[in-house]
């Protein structure tokens, strides 16, 4: 199922400590819905070493030669909800500072954050796909005024789990701007939510680690650095 209409793109450019912009194995066998920000996904494959991550990469490609990573400003792709809430844009700038924070931390000491493009540069493009906006409860102050999107396929009561949906897409691009590799990754194989319930911000420090580590191990797997 694809998401492609009414999608609301939120792009935030994030200042880092350097000041640069950042960014199915499961029983259920549900699959995420594509959001389109990567465009193809017809490239994408299970990823026998990441739960819940689908991969491309272009093997001709000599990925030993790319030393530095230059991230493009995250984005949050927003599925419109029954009310039409919408995201705060502080909301949105938290979410996406925690989502580079847990890269640089997992890339750092490794890969160099640069903010030019040069011909020993990779350029990443990364968005945070299938969440919902809800009403912000100004009571609590460690939810989300998110939701994961859920499997819509899956036949469910009140109070059942599904699966969470809420997705990291990652595109890697060439110093001339050709795909070499791209994923996508969701956590539906690290935990179920209840119908409905919000995602705190611990949910989400533990959700953007577990991609940013992915992200590490994808790049030294590219370039032969797996021991």
């Amino acid at each position: 199922m694809k998401m492609r209409s009414g999608l609301i793109l939120v792009t935030l450019a994030l200042a880092t400590g350097c000041h640069s912009p950042m960014m199915n194995s499961v029983r259920n066998e549900a699959v995420p819905s594509n959001s389109g920000f990567l465009g193809d996904y017809s490239q994408l494959k299970p990823d026998p070493k990441r739960e819940g991550a689908l991969v491309y990469a272009d093997r001709s490609v000599d990925f030993r030669q790319y030393s530095k990573l230059m991230f493009d400003p995250v984005q949050i792709i927003v599925t419109p909800s029954a009310d039409q809430s919408r995201v705060p844009s502080e909301a949105i700038a938290r979410m996406t500072a925690d989502l580079m924070t847990s890269f640089q931390k997992a890339l750092h000491p490794k890969y160099q954050i640069v903010t030019t493009a040069g011909p020993d540069v990779l350029r990443i493009r990364t968005a945070i796909t299938g969440v919902q906006a809800v009403r912000p409860d100004r009571n609590v102050t460690d939810l989300i005024p998110i939701k994961a999107a859920f499997n819509l396929g899956r036949e469910v009561t009140g109070t059942a789990p599904r699966v969470e949906e809420m997705t990291a897409e990652i595109e890697l691009l060439d110093p001339q701007g050709k795909r070499v590799a791209a994923a996508t990754a969701n956590r539906k194989g690290d935990k179920t939510l209840p119908q409905g319930q919000q995602i705190t911000w611990q949910d989400l420090t533990a959700i953007t680690e577990y991609w940013g580590e992915g992200l590490r191990q994808g790049l030294d797997r590219l370039r032969g650095d797996m021991h």
